[in-house]
């Protein structure tokens, strides 16, 4: 028969009220049995055996090897029996080795839960988690805050989940039942508001409670706010809810000794950050990050950022005081909590899925104090952590992996290699890639996170802070200790999983980067082919246009004649062969033009020559426009004088130059010095001529400059001092014999000393007088005579256009 979901539900609740029912009359009928043996056994001395579930599971137990240890911490020998010690004081029926103080009595209601609703001065964080309900004055004012009825209600609390326990002082977890539970008549929300608004508030119960673990899953903002009200004097509510809004928080938060408030100091809060599939039926809340759209199917699957943060909160006065050595703080002395004092473990998870662990916590087991029912919710955390993220790396693998059929369908094949236009496998392989990644971000901080907070001397009990306490103290520790080791084993062998399953994630890595590369190499080739073959069709219609580029081409010249003689105003009685003879000299040309240009020797031959024959053209224009008398501006010549300056001072213009060798560097001396001559083992023409120019100028022979010692021109500088003291002597003695010192060329005016002097460059000037005076018309006309053709016959032009100057004076 097929049964829907809220049948199945239904009696999934059925069968849980009567698992509880069940309990709770063991539990009454132990008590019983308890206080008729009490009163029969008058003539013994020892306490009688308890009947406890715990008991009644070892009586099962064949033989089993134990270990004795006595008051003083040593350890007895072993001995084998039928489920009993040799030492009473190591047995779990011992309530020596529990918490036997119990928790104060408290008790809330709707009224004062309304008040601290609408008045409390709510966090960022927490109004983002209670959007829902803040701005609801309806849910406020109304009479009755929860839904009453059972089944679906607005605010999803159907979908919430509850373990609430209370812990007495043989450390069994006995799950608290109200009056309501076994009419099923109510609702979710309210059967949690009933479980957690009281703590050993019944005066009729004998057994009071000494731990209470309350374990809420997928909470309403309801039923958030009603946690807050209820355990915020034992545990930082909005510190939780604060770790669970945030994004990427620090997961374990150990005993703040040396915190400002009690509660810090009293709690241990360990928060899990990570990320699940989204559950059938399931909606993540408003503020958690998840995908919008919940449909799961071959190609997409629904991931939803999932937390949960869980706290041990110790009750009691300190146990003593820690000194805090750090120079930066305030606070010197901070305080420190009994790990058996009475102790409250709360849990709020919410995971839009159904992998929760419900059984973490039942009437079976034993928890000596609060911190090993904290770990024991530690270790159940780990676990579901653990599944949550196999079932993400194993949709992940079945989304990415090619289908069975891929061996044998070649259009499979087809499908992964090459990328389609929607890009769905790079896309695909995108994003598994990177969820992946960051799955295992999330994987190394949850594992470095507990190795980190719980290092060998938190297990030895050698800590000073996080449950002191070694097991030479007392066998309460001693036992406490061992229970530890075992715990100690199990987180560990969750932590390898862990590390196991992050390692599943990197060989997906692998396997999906293997399986894009190829996807990309094969929508490479694919695209390359596709260039090849356009490549092709543009191939040939250039080729198709090209034809009817010359066909055009072919008429242009045609129709150009025939539009001429064509036109109205030429005689109708014109002899054809001015026609022929019109188009053979315009289109013979043209052909040939274009017929040339269109290959690559033609197209190399025109660019060669077309110089040449545009100078020949301007040259036979010039030569008509002076026939003409016609002289335009732009066919003046140049002037050569002028020209012939610029290009040596163009070419001696000092420049920077970089030289690796000591002939480089004279040869950089002589140009950046002015024109001072500086002996080199090269020279160049340019460089003897202007030697020449300078010798010619000063009056000296060239062969001094060769007689002179190297040594002193380079580094003597009282040699070089008396050089230019002698040279300025000459200089004021020409002067002053020729009366002018403007038209001398003496010495003083041509050395190169006084040139430096005076400026960085030689008078270029007077030594185009000079060279022109020395014939030297090789140095003086180089750059007039290194020009165009065009240039020549400027030149050329010049000179006739001189000569007729001087007749029409004559």
């Amino acid at each position: 028969m097929a049964l829907d979901a809220a049948t199945a539900q239904e009696l999934i609740n059925k069968l849980q009220a009567d698992r509880d029912v069940y309990l709770a009359s063991v539990t009454r009928t132990h008590e019983l049995l308890t206080q008729a043996i009490a009163a029969s056994s008058n003539g013994f001395s020892a306490s009688p055996q308890r009947v406890t579930p715990e008991a009644l599971r070892r009586a099962t137990t064949t033989t089993m090897e134990v270990e004795s240890v006595n008051d003083s911490g040593t350890s007895g020998k072993k001995t084998q029996g039928s489920g009993s010690y040799m030492d009473e004081s190591d047995s779990d029926d011992n309530e020596s080795l529990f918490v036997s103080q119990p928790l104060d009595k408290e008790t809330y209601d709707l009224e004062g839960f309304r008040h601290h609703l609408k008045t409390y001065p709510w966090r960022d964080s927490s109004r983002s988690i209670l959007q829902d309900l803040l701005g609801n004055d309806k849910v406020l004012n109304d009479k009755d805050i929860f839904p009453t009825h059972p089944g679906p209600v607005d605010d999803r609390s159907h979908h919430s989940h509850y373990s609430i326990f209370d812990v007495g002082p043989d450390g069994a977890p006995l799950a608290i039942k109200t009056a309501s539970d076994a009419s099923l008549d109510s609702s979710r929300s309210l059967s949690i508001w009933n479980r957690i608004k009281s703590t050993n508030a019944d005066p009729r119960r004998e057994r009071q409670a000494c731990g209470r673990i309350t374990i809420v899953r997928e909470p309403s903002p309801l039923l958030y706010a009603a946690l807050h009200y209820t355990h915020e004097k034992h545990f930082d509510v909005e510190e939780m809810f604060h770790f669970m809004w945030d994004a990427a928080p620090e997961l374990a938060h150990p005993h703040r000794a040396f915190d400002d408030d009690h509660r810090r100091q009293r709690c241990f809060v360990y928060t899990m950050e990570y990320f699940t599939i989204i559950g059938e039926g399931c909606k993540p809340a408003r503020w958690q990050l998840s995908d919008k759209d919940t449909e799961s199917n071959a190609a997409h699957i629904p991931i939803s950022r999932c937390s949960s943060s869980f706290a041990l909160s110790l009750s009691g006065e300190p146990l003593g005081k820690v000194r805090n050595r750090d120079r930066r703080v305030n606070r010197k002395l901070g305080n420190v909590y009994d790990p058996f004092a009475p102790w409250r473990v709360l849990s709020i998870q919410a995971y839009p899925d159904w992998r929760s662990s419900v059984d973490s916590h039942d009437a079976t087991k034993h928890y000596v104090n609060g911190p090993e029912a904290f770990l024991v919710t530690l270790r159940a955390e780990f676990r579901d952590a653990r599944k949550r993220l196999h079932e993400v790396n194993k949709r992940i693998s079945e989304m990415v992996e090619p289908p069975v059929d891929f061996m044998f369908n070649e259009g499979v094949r087809d499908k992964l290699l090459f990328e389609d236009k929607h890009f769905t496998y790079s896309r695909r392989y995108f994003w598994a890639y990177q969820s992946l990644g960051i799955m295992n971000q999330d994987i190394h901080q949850m594992v470095t996170s507990f190795r980190e907070t719980f290092k060998e001397h938190v297990w030895n009990g050698s800590n000073k802070i996080i449950w002191p306490g070694e097991e030479t103290v007392s066998s309460r520790h001693a036992q406490w200790r061992r229970r530890m080791a075992n715990i100690r084993k199990d987180l560990d062998g969750e932590m390898e999983r862990l590390l196991d399953i992050q390692r599943m994630n990197e060989d997906k890595i692998k396997e999906i980067k293997g399986l894009r590369d190829n996807l990309f190499s094969g929508t490479s080739v694919l695209e390359s082919r596709r260039s090849v073959e356009q490549s092709q069709i543009t191939v040939k219609q250039g080729r198709n246009i090209k034809l009817l580029t010359l066909v055009t081409i072919f008429f242009l010249p045609l129709t150009f004649v025939t539009s001429v003689f064509g036109m109205t105003g030429i005689p109708t009685g014109d002899k054809f062969s001015h026609f022929a003879y019109s188009t053979i000299a315009i289109c013979v040309p043209t052909y040939l033009l274009i017929g040339t240009l269109n290959t690559e020797a033609g197209l190399a031959w025109w660019q060669g020559h077309l110089r040449i024959i545009w100078g020949a053209i301007l040259a036979a224009l010039i030569c008509v426009l002076t026939s003409l008398h016609i002289n335009p501006a732009w066919a003046k010549p140049k002037d050569t004088k002028q020209e012939m300056d610029d290009n040596q001072k163009l070419a001696m213009r000092p420049r920077k130059r970089r030289s690796t060798s000591a002939e480089g560097n004279m040869l950089t001396r002589r140009t950046t010095n002015a024109g001072m001559p500086v002996l080199s083992p090269r020279e160049t023409m340019d460089q003897k001529d202007y030697r020449s120019i300078i010798d010619a100028v000063n009056g000296k022979p060239h062969r001094e400059y060769r007689e002179r010692s190297p040594p002193a021109i380079r580094f003597s500088g009282r040699t070089r001092t008396d050089s230019m003291r002698r040279d300025m002597a000459a200089a004021t003695a020409a002067a002053t014999s020729s009366g002018s010192q403007e038209q001398s060329i003496g010495p003083l005016s041509q050395s190169p000393t006084a040139m430096s002097m005076r400026s960085r460059e030689p008078t270029f000037d007077k030594l185009e007088e000079i060279s022109e005076e020395t014939g030297d018309e090789k140095s003086s006309h180089r750059g007039s005579q290194s020009g165009s053709l065009f240039s020549r016959l400027l030149k050329r032009r010049g000179s006739k256009q001189a000569e007729l100057d001087e007749k029409d004076v004559c």
